[in-house]
C-alpha cells in the first residue's frame, strides 16, 4: 500500500486550495483583472506562500485549468465507454458536461478567458498556446467518435471535425445560459433539449 507523507498531503492540499481560490477570483473580477494577492487573499495564505508551489501567475492559472480540464475530460471519457450506441452517447457526454459546470461554476469563466483571452498580446499568445492543443484534442476525440457512428451508419455523413465543433459550442452556449440564469431549466431537461435537437439534425435521411 502506497501511503503518502504528511508534506505530501499538506502540499496537494495547499495547492488545491490555491486552485480553487484562483478560479473564484476569476469568476468575480475576470481573467485580467486577478491578481496573486487577491488569490492569496482569497486563498487565506501569504502571497508569497503562492511561489512555493507555483512560479508566476500565468502558471498557476495553467495549472488551475489543468487539473479542472483532466476531471472534466475524465467524466466525459466515463460517458463515452460506458455507451456503445450513439444517442445514448451523446446523451451521457451532454449529462457528465452540464452537471460538471453546475458544480464547478467557477471554472467556466476560467475556461472561457483562456478560450478568448484578455490582456497584453503577448499574455494572450501564452494562453491561446496553453489552452488551443487541449481544446483541438477534445475535439478530434470527439470528432472520432462521430466518426464511428457514420461508419456504424447510425448517423449521416459529414465532416466529422467540423460536426464535433458544432455540437461542443452549442452545448457551451446552453451551459453559458444556465450560468446566467435566475432560474434555469431542470438540468436533465436541457440535456434531452440538446440531444434531441443534436440527433434530428445528424440521423440518417431515409430515401423516398
Amino acid at each position: 500500500m502506497n501511503t503518502r507523507s504528511k508534506e505530501e498531503v499538506v502540499h496537494e492540499f495547499r495547492v488545491q486550495t490555491i486552485q480553487d481560490a484562483t478560479m473564484r477570483v476569476i469568476a468575480r473580477k475576470g481573467m485580467a483583472a486577478a491578481t496573486i494577492q487577491e488569490i492569496a487573499d482569497e486563498a487565506g495564505v501569504a502571497k508569497g506562500t503562492i511561489y512555493l508551489y507555483f512560479r508566476d501567475r500565468e502558471e498557476l492559472v495553467e495549472k488551475t485549468f489543468e487539473c479542472a480540464m483532466t476531471q472534466l475530460l475524465e467524466r466525459i471519457d466515463a460517458a463515452i465507454a460506458a455507451n456503445e450506441k450513439f444517442e445514448d452517447k451523446i446523451r451521457a457526454i451532454m449529462s457528465a458536461k452540464l452537471a460538471f459546470f453546475a458544480a464547478n461554476r467557477e471554472f467556466f469563466r476560467l475556461y472561457l478567458s483562456l478560450r478568448m483571452p484578455e490582456g497584453p498580446a503577448a499574455t494572450q499568445r501564452r494562453q491561446r498556446q496553453h489552452c488551443q492543443p487541449r481544446y483541438r484534442l477534445r475535439t478530434e476525440q470527439f470528432a472520432a467518435v462521430l466518426q464511428q457512428a457514420m461508419d456504424r451508419g447510425e448517423i449521416r455523413r459529414a465532416d466529422p471535425y467540423r460536426l464535433a465543433l458544432f455540437i461542443m459550442e452549442g452545448s457551451t452556449a446552453i451551459i453559458l445560459q444556465r450560468l446566467g440564469e435566475s432560474a434555469s431549466p431542470d438540468e436533465q431537461a436541457d440535456v434531452d433539449f440538446i440531444a434531441s435537437f443534436i440527433l434530428d439534425g445528424v440521423r440518417k435521411r431515409s430515401r423516398s
